[in-house]
């Protein structure tokens, strides 16, 4: 099915002409028709960040499966000219040139290049050996791309090259003159041996070399130890088509690949959606998705009223030496996939603190999976080596999101050592807590925002713990190391020994604050609250010797939804304040002159 997609989206593109793929190339060698000698001049991209990088174009070319095919109109200086540099063997380049002018003479002997005098200009020029009279310019290298140029056209845009071209790939890949029914197209053609483009590496990360979506060139690696495409029946123009079409997905827009992660995620429509929802899950719009999340209310679906019939396909690809390997992969209708991306943010819905507003977006919740740098007040960035992210987790959570599946168990694990080790629970810590639950639980089970009717004893431990650094900051201000520092990675693995030394250090806290006048409104708050929690424990009766790892994650969604409410609280209370001494001089200005 993935080859059969990928297929018909090259067709639908249809910007790419057979067996052609995009080349760097690093000179351009001018044969002139009047008499001119042969120029040959280096190319460069005036655009490219990288200095000297040469132009790149879309020429005829195909994989060379150890052996020295040559490509048409442009290819190595080694082929084109029999160069050698230090690096390659003069037998070799002498091989290589020779495959080279052995193609250039049939392609200009062919029927459809009879009338076509670029092709026969090519010809002429390696017949009257052209190549001696090139002049070395500086700085060139055997395997440097070079494109022929008659009178200022490329040979590659001849007329006859795509006809001759395709005759030629059909006979080097074609598997033996055998025909068979086509997997992808269903009809019965000459069949490929091997594919016969390959993907840039640039494209797949962890690939060496340009690499191939199927490769069979071992016995070894072919179910029933057979070598080729003899169990991947594929046509020559479908087995190229494939190539073209994942290439044009990896390169497009849509794609989605982060430092560090060992894959790419690319994805595609059948036809022009609505609204993109895979971007909106990487970097979600706050008025889409509200609009999304509101839909089921209003009686109506967005996409088209549930009647949309486009269809949405996912790739998700890493490289291994010179062949892709396909991580997963995702077809479903745009309807499904709509009521799949509005559960993801349903179940990511966190309460946030006041100023934060930042979106859920999938970036950011890797980024939260890292190292917290304290100094800096942000996550160890993507690309850094010490961050300790999972390498499979973007994949893991585009899974979770696009399947409406559970996240592996290895993220809470991951996530827990970071809380831990950390102490600290932000809203993309706690969204993704509250996914691991709610997927595992159902959405009753953990609400967006504090819970006060939660008996959770792990849930209501958390909130304990809030409170008590809540009182130690009233009571004390700044110190040097705070019972959230000392205590809070413990409290999530091991509860009752937090909770006993919180119960005692908490009395000097209270009394500080119950004697300052100042912040008598403050004590009566925390120390009401304090009281509540407690009971709920049973003075500690209620709490484990150790937290389960389901129990962990509810400690730390409790702690961070009552962080989060006392932050609310304060900011309402200043904005009291603020308000009655608005009023006050409001009405001290406008009183009764008495003078």
């Amino acid at each position: 099915m993935l080859v059969k997609r990928l297929v018909d989206h090259a067709q639908r593109q249809g910007t790419s002409k057979p067996f052609h793929r995009e080349r760097e190339l690093h000179w351009q060698l001018e044969i002139g028709t009047a008499g001119r000698p042969p120029l040959l001049t280096r190319v460069t991209d005036p655009a490219a960040t990288r200095p000297g990088r040469g132009v790149v174009r879309q020429v005829p070319a195909v994989v060379r499966t150890g052996n020295l095919d040559a490509n048409l109109g442009a290819d190595d200086v080694q082929y084109v000219l029999g160069w050698a540099d230090e690096k390659t063997k003069p037998e070799r380049a002498a091989s290589c040139h020779a495959a080279f002018v052995d193609l250039v003479t049939r392609w200009a002997a062919d029927p459809a290049a009879q009338d076509d005098t670029l092709a026969q200009a090519v010809a002429t020029f390696y017949q009257q050996d052209g190549p001696h009279r090139v002049a070395e310019p500086e700085g060139w290298r055997s395997k440097q791309g070079v494109l022929l140029v008659v009178d200022g056209v490329p040979a590659t845009e001849a007329p006859s090259v795509v006809p001759f071209w395709s005759t030629e790939v059909a006979r080097r890949k074609a598997r033996g003159g055998a025909t068979g029914l086509c997997l992808s197209c269903g009809t019965v053609a000459p069949l490929a041996n091997t594919v016969p483009g390959t993907v840039p590496k640039k494209l797949v990360p962890g690939a060496a070399n340009d690499a191939a979506l199927v490769s069979v060139n071992k016995r070894v690696f072919g179910y029933q130890l057979t070598k080729g495409l003899t169990h991947t029946p594929l046509c020559m123009v479908c087995a190229d088509s494939m190539t073209t079409g994942l290439v044009a997905v990896l390169s497009s827009d849509h794609t989605s690949s982060y430092a560090r992660q060992d894959s790419k995620l690319a994805w595609w429509y059948s036809g022009p959606p609505e609204t993109d929802w895979m971007a909106q899950l990487e970097r979600p719009d706050p008025s889409a998705v509200s609009r999304l999340l509101t839909s089921p209310h209003e009686g109506k679906a967005v996409a088209n009223g549930g009647k949309d019939l486009t269809r949405f396909h996912a790739l998700t690809v890493s490289g291994n030496n010179a062949r892709i390997m396909v991580r997963d992969w995702v077809e479903m209708p745009l309807p499904e996939l709509e009521r799949n991306i509005r559960s993801w943010f349903e179940d990511i819905e966190i309460v946030r603190s006041p100023g934060d507003d930042r979106p859920l977006g999938l970036w950011t919740l890797v980024l939260a999976t890292g190292r917290w740098q304290p100094q800096l007040k942000a996550y160890a960035e993507m690309g850094s080596k010490s961050s300790r992210r999972s390498e499979r987790l973007h994949r893991q959570l585009v899974a979770t999101a696009l399947r409406n599946a559970s996240p592996p168990p290895e993220l809470r694990h991951q996530l827990l050592a970071r809380i831990t080790n950390d102490g600290r629970v932000d809203a993309y810590r706690a969204a993704l807590l509250r996914l691991s639950l709610v997927r595992q639980y159902g959405k009753d089970h953990v609400m967006p925002g504090l819970d006060e009717t939660n008996t959770d004893p792990a849930y209501v431990c958390g909130r304990f713990v809030a409170v008590l650094g809540a009182i130690q900051n009233a009571a004390l201000g700044d110190v040097n190391r705070t019972f959230i520092d000392r205590y809070f990675g413990g409290a999530m693995f091991s509860p009752r020994v937090a909770y006993a030394v919180g119960v005692r250090d908490v009395q000097p806290w209270l009394r500080k604050l119950r004697i300052d006048a100042t912040k008598r409104a403050a004590f009566i708050a925390l120390d009401q609250k304090l009281v509540e929690l407690h009971d709920l424990l049973k003075g500690g009766e209620q709490l484990p010797v150790r937290f389960t790892t389901e129990q962990q994650c509810s400690f730390g969604i409790g702690y961070y939804h009552q962080r989060a409410k006392d932050k609310h609280e304060a900011v309402q209370a200043i904005a009291r304040k603020k308000s009655k001494e608005s009023a006050d001089l409001t009405a001290a200005d406008t009183g009764p002159d008495l003078a």
